[in-house]
């Protein structure tokens, strides 16, 4: 089990090194450029205030080289609630050209920055929130609150009624000294302050927005080198993260590769690291049931490989069994934002291939509706499948999801932002009768940071308005069609993801190779873990991170070593044997180094033999070799009489080996003699006849 798990490992190493090679280096380059800190990041940042504790508190950091403390300063502005999804999506956007597009409430000028510890430059801000001029803060000196005579900000609005809750952006700026806020900062971010009334929204609503976060488990590089212990350590702080957080749910999707490459290259790390991902689960987090390689569902149906899916399946929870996690089938997750209605019959097939009875699309893959509230979607829904089929959904939310990556060089900014867009699909109306929910999936390009995770888990943890689910959960308490949201949803017109990067060819050596892979496992006793490493790396050339020639390359790879196993087994037969007589014996050798029992079916066939005991022989192959003699019977005497042999699985469905063997017979068999014999009588009688006749016709002499 561990070879083969390390065999594992290696594969998973050699198909990212092949997509490395195919352009995967540069996107990895480009990540590494684009996730240098900013001159402005955030450290840490009050992330809900509330009547009771209304202090909003600033923490930032100066990358060195900027400046001197002294040549530098801080501006933070205070702007007015965000009404609209277009507002938050303009406030989020806007960086170091452009701000919030908001009327301000209030600002904080000439923050001092100052030096810390080890020369670190940064800087910190507390600003106390009221509601109106009537409120009165609570008196300074609790845990968190602002200093006394410290900045205030005024939100204008009534408290107790609901119209203060909101998210509100808050744009933080580093200026040069001597230089304002009119003037082009030298860097520039918008973050979000929430006020939240945790008593506003009680009896009669829904409650706290139910958030599902799927959360990708997964080595970017397997194995024993440097870059697959680097990553492998990331995976470990992640967990560590999630294990630290314990008491938030979440839906984990751990890649079976990486589970094996914990357990295997790990060491105790590892295993500690996979101990976790266990209490996870019995915690209260779901761990979804995996496909072996990350795969389309819908897109391997179109191409012909529906039976490959179930594979797939079967082969990654069985992979989780051994890393001792228990996954639940049942879900499958599909954002693809290009999937349409020109799909739904082999999304139907992938669906019904893993299983599954409720699926996660992305919002921007559905066709719109006529919703006059603009909410966003929030709601399960039954979405329409082929041949009039339903299946239980969900969306996840593309502008959310997308926070995961827009700071790749400030996490602890990108997950406040993300916090924000949650906290304001629960504020578009958090008074409505049903609960709703949504789910964040962060797109394949995310690198998990500890920053960004713990400040996202804490963020859940600590607030009323939003109360994090698992995808089941999520499913079983936010109704279908709450809150008047249309039951029914339908896939956008569009072409579709179609067979995305399988091409026919592909397709077609896939298939072929699963054949002949399932052929020569059935001849195999006992378990090998030779052969579960080759499907493995069959499953892996299925993966839908591969482009078409890095698909071709992957199956090209399991030809060659597909056929380096088959090379075990050989055919040892002289090439060129003669017969004295009619009928002998044809010896045969079959060499065998597999380190394993096979049972194979020996053929022969020849046109200038008979085969009076038969042709086939039935072999089991225990040993270096096995021989065996089989009787043959000439029809014809001659010289390099062809014999074909054929090594074949019983089932007749792969040739191992094949040899044409040549007899040279000097053999005469008794009807060649016997006519021969008459042959030379006839000539014989027809000549003393002839000499007979010839001397009764001469003449006589005088």
């Amino acid at each position: 089990m561990r070879w083969s798990r390390i065999a594992l490992s290696t594969l998973v190493l050699s198909t990212l090194f092949i997509l490395d090679l195919l352009g995967g280096g540069a996107g990895g380059a480009n990540a590494a450029t684009a996730a240098a800190a900013p001159p402005l990041t955030l450290v840490s940042q009050t992330q809900w205030v509330t009547p009771t504790a209304p202090w909003y508190s600033l923490d930032l950091a100066v990358a060195p080289g900027v400046g001197s403390a002294s040549a530098l300063h801080v501006d933070v502005t205070i702007y007015g609630r965000v009404s609209d999804p277009s507002e938050f999506q303009q406030a989020t956007d806007s960086g170091t050209t452009s701000t919030p597009d908001l009327s301000p409430l209030a600002k904080v000028d000439d923050i001092a920055v100052t030096a810390g510890a080890g020369g670190q430059l940064g800087a910190n801000t507390c600003v106390t929130v009221l509601p109106d001029q009537d409120t009165t803060p609570p008196p300074s000196g609790a845990t968190g609150s602002c200093p006394a005579n410290g900045p205030t900000v005024t939100l204008d609005c009534t408290p107790g009624g609901g119209l203060c809750d909101d998210v509100y952006p808050v744009s933080v700026a580093l200026f040069r000294s001597g230089t304002s806020s009119s003037s082009t900062p030298v860097s520039r971010f918008t973050t979000f302050m929430t006020y939240e009334e945790p008593t506003v929204a009680t009896s009669g609503t829904g409650g706290p927005l139910r958030v599902s976060w799927i959360v990708p488990v997964a080595n970017r590089v397997n194995g024993s080198s440097g870059a697959a212990a680097a990553s492998r350590n990331t995976t470990e702080a992640l967990i560590a993260e999630l294990a630290a957080h314990h008491t938030v749910s979440t839906t984990l999707s751990v890649s079976p590769a990486t589970a094996a490459d914990l357990s295997d290259n790990g060491g105790k790390t590892g295993a500690h690291a996979l101990d976790q991902l266990s209490g996870l689960a019995s915690a209260g987090s779901q761990l979804l049931a995996p496909s072996f390689a990350a795969i389309n569902v819908s897109a391997m149906a179109g191409a012909g490989l529906a039976t490959e899916i179930p594979l797939q399946m079967a082969r990654g929870t069985q992979l989780l069994h051994q890393a001792a996690l228990a996954p639940t089938a049942g879900s499958w997750v599909d954002t693809n934002p290009s999937l349409s209605s020109a799909d739904l019959t082999n999304l139907s097939a992938g669906l019904s291939a893993v299983g599954a009875d409720q699926v996660v699309v992305s919002d921007a893959a559905l066709a719109s509706v006529n919703d006059p509230s603009g909410f966003t979607l929030a709601q399960p829904f039954s979405l329409g499948l082929a041949h009039g089929g339903h299946i239980a959904a969900v969306t996840s939310s593309a502008q959310v999801d997308s926070r995961f990556t827009a700071q790749p060089g400030d996490p602890t900014l990108a997950a406040n932002q993300l916090l924000a867009g949650l906290s304001f699909i629960h504020f578009e109306n958090e008074f409505k009768p049903d609960p709703r929910g949504v789910v964040i999936t962060p797109p394949a390009s995310w690198h998990a940071s500890p920053a960004f995770v713990g400040t996202l888990l804490s963020g859940l943890a600590n607030t009323q308005i939003v109360s994090p689910v698992t995808l089941n959960q999520l499913f079983t308490i936010v109704p279908v069609g709450g809150n008047g949201a249309p039951a029914t949803r339908h896939l956008q017109t569009g072409p579709g993801v179609g067979t995305g990067t399988i091409t026919p060819t592909s397709a077609a050596r896939i298939l072929a190779d699963r054949s002949a892979l399932n052929s020569f496992t059935a001849a195999v006793s006992g378990h090998a873990p030779e052969l579960s490493t080759l499907g493995d790396q069959l499953l892996a050339s299925e993966s839908d991170t591969l482009t078409a020639p890095g698909r071709s390359a992957a199956i090209s790879a399991f030809d060659i070593a597909f056929t380096q196993t088959l090379s075990q087994i050989s055919l040892a037969v002289e090439r060129t044997i003669t017969f004295t007589s009619r009928t002998a014996s044809i010896p045969i050798t079959v060499l065998s180094s597999a380190p394993y029992e096979v049972k194979v079916v020996l053929t022969l066939q020849s046109d200038k033999f008979t085969f009076p005991n038969g042709s086939t022989r039935t072999l089991t192959l225990d040993h270096s070799s096995t021989s065996v003699r089989v009787e043959a019977r000439a029809r014809t005497s001659g010289d390099r009489l062809p014999v074909d042999i054929t090594l074949r699985t019983p089932d007749g469905g792969l040739t191992i080996s094949h040899a044409t063997l040549a007899v040279h017979s000097t053999s005469i068999s008794l009807v060649g003699i016997a006519l021969t014999v008459i042959a030379g009588l006839v000539l014989l009688v027809w000549w003393i006849r002839t000499w007979r006749k010839g001397r009764h016709h001469r003449p006589r002499a005088h």
